[in-house]
């Protein structure tokens, strides 16, 4: 089998939920794919249910102690052999027909080098809770998008592999990660696409990196809007305020809620 793209998944302590994860993968409808399962240093027992789920399309491979998920997204996309990456994490369940859909669109639209698709939100039994954001789904609209919020929704992306090597690839930070690269990515023209279509359901939980780093991480994206902005969006680039007080930065993301509500 010529694999026509390659799943990467880092696994860290995602032992209550990573079957679930890995068995949605192995049901895709596009069955000629790689999966490069990455193990940084998990500290229960996900290896040992990586290793049960795994067939023959898994490649699982282990750091030799933790890195991080940047860096750990840097080692797969240095080992990845395909034009095309699709994340995935852990916790989170794709939908039988994600892969197909993606590489069909990433196939027919060569110019575009970020794809993602709508999610819903499940909690930790696998519920549903909250329907779907509407993300906007051309370059120009997603642009635009962008000066408001993150448009694009990490474990949902297909991305092409030589356009974020040719970037440097992830950022060396431990938090906002993805959203730092898309800022850099607008900022050299790079094109994004979202599918209007639930592919996705992305599993909220306590045990979450973002819950535990929320502060530092509105702090890291704010310093990459102010180091992008202009370069993407000149005069029109958000007026964030980096290093502010606690205070300053929640009025700021309230006046930013107001007004993606207003443009909608």
């Amino acid at each position: 089998m010529t694999p026509l793209l390659t799943v990467g998944l880092p696994v860290y302590n995602s032992a209550d939920y990573l079957a679930e994860c890995v068995e949605s993968i192995k049901r895709q409808t596009l069955t000629e794919f790689v999966v490069l399962a990455v193990l940084d240093q998990p500290t229960d027992h996900s290896a040992e249910l990586m290793r049960r789920h795994a067939d023959s399309r898994f490649q699982i491979i282990e750091n030799d102690k933790n890195i991080g998920l940047a860096a750990t997204c840097n080692r797969m996309l240095q080992m990845c052999e395909t034009d095309l990456l699709a994340r995935m994490d852990a916790d989170d369940v794709m939908h039988p027909e994600r892969l197909a859909k993606q590489y069909a669109f990433m196939q027919g639209h060569p110019e575009i080098d970020v794809l993602g698709t709508y999610f819903d939100i499940m909690d930790e039994t696998g519920a549903i809770k909250a329907d779907p954001h509407p993300f906007c789904t051309t370059p120009d609209e997603l642009r635009e998008e962008f000066r408001i919020y993150v448009a694009l929704h990490h474990p949902t992306l297909v991305y092409r592999v030589a356009r974020l090597l040719e970037l440097g690839g992830y950022p060396d930070s431990r938090v906002s990660e993805d959203s730092i690269l898309w800022l850099k990515a607008l900022a050299h023209n790079y094109k994004f696409a979202n599918l209007p279509e639930v592919l996705l359901s992305y599993r909220v939980h306590r045990a979450q990196a973002m819950n535990r780093l929320r502060e530092p991480s509105f702090l890291a994206l704010e310093k990459a809007y102010a180091t992008y902005g202009k370069q993407i969006w000149g005069d029109r680039a958000p007026d964030y305020i980096c290093g502010a007080t606690r205070l300053e930065r929640l009025k700021r993301r309230m006046k930013r809620n107001i007004t993606r509500l207003i443009s909608r």
